[in-house]
């Protein structure tokens, strides 16, 4: 009898589980409706999109056990329109990548809803408004580009409170304010591209605090100041671009100590002569 009773319950779990995916996919699958709704010229690129299995629709990728979304990859097909607020609903996605579309509007606050999200790429669209707040909730992410927009305000200091953000790529807006000093305390970033914005202030003597940084790049900005003293501590860079802003006073002999391949200072307003160590940078492949 003990034992009927256990079966009895365990398939009674079993149902109710059955339930609670059926009814968690189903959602996903209206949430992914409302996003279509936001885009406009979709008729010949997302045409399936329809009828009850969401998970055989373009760009959508599934969970094989639980059938929720866990990828949209609707990158490079000229899709126009708005990023939906309904996008929060999808708690399961992982990335998202809408790069090279002919987006408009704001990044919805809502996306700070997808929890789960390890890549956000919405790149080299025409995306406007600030960076949200709201980004700074995903503490899974790993992956942040949103190059090539027509984002504008301030860098979120938030940012930094991001624990896996290996990659971090905002170039080419018109972002303004300084560069937030804590972002140089993120002990996991690998990459920092924010070449071509409106960015103001000085270079912090914490951004070779970025032991695993490897890529810093603020090419173009408005940037000010002399080169911090403590440049020859920033051995993990391989590629270092401050060319084109108004940086001064002289270039700093600790900066040969670098181990990088690329080295670009043009474009500033250094006086004095190039120290002689450059020339002994054995990694060196361009210097301009």
């Amino acid at each position: 009898m003990a034992t009927t009773t256990a079966a009895a319950y365990g398939a009674l779990i079993a149902s109710l589980l059955l339930l609670l995916v059926a009814g968690a996919a189903a959602d996903d699958g209206a949430a992914l409706l409302e996003v279509k709704k936001s885009f406009r010229n979709v008729g010949n690129v997302l045409y399936d999109w329809s009828g009850d299995d969401h998970c055989s629709w373009r760009g959508v990728l599934c969970d094989n056990v639980t059938f929720a979304v866990a990828a949209l990859n609707l990158s490079g097909l000229n899709l126009e329109g708005e990023i939906s607020p309904a996008v929060g609903a999808l708690k399961s996605l992982v990335s998202i990548d809408l790069k090279s579309n002919g987006l408009t509007g704001q990044i919805p606050d809502e996306i700070g809803d997808c929890s789960s999200i390890k890549t956000l790429d919405l790149s080299f669209n025409n995306l406007d408004g600030d960076i949200p707040f709201s980004v700074s909730k995903l503490k899974h992410l790993e992956t942040l580009i949103l190059k090539n927009n027509q984002l504008v305000g301030a860098i979120p200091s938030t940012l930094s409170q991001l624990p896996n953000l290996k990659t971090l790529d905002l170039a080419q807006n018109k972002l303004s304010g300084e560069i937030p000093r804590l972002i140089y305390w993120n002990e996991v970033l690998q990459y920092l591209g924010l070449r071509g914005n409106q960015l103001e202030g000085i270079l912090s003597p914490d951004m070779c605090q970025l032991t695993g940084l490897w890529y810093f790049d603020v090419k173009n900005n408005s940037l000010t100041g002399e080169i911090p003293d403590t440049i020859g501590n920033c051995t993990s860079f391989q590629v270092l671009d401050l060319s084109y802003n108004r940086l001064t006073g002289s270039i700093p002999f600790n900066i040969g100590f670098l181990q990088v391949a690329t080295l670009s200072l043009q474009g500033n307003k250094f006086t004095g002569p190039i120290p002689s160590v450059i020339g002994l940078m054995q990694a060196l492949a361009v210097l301009i």
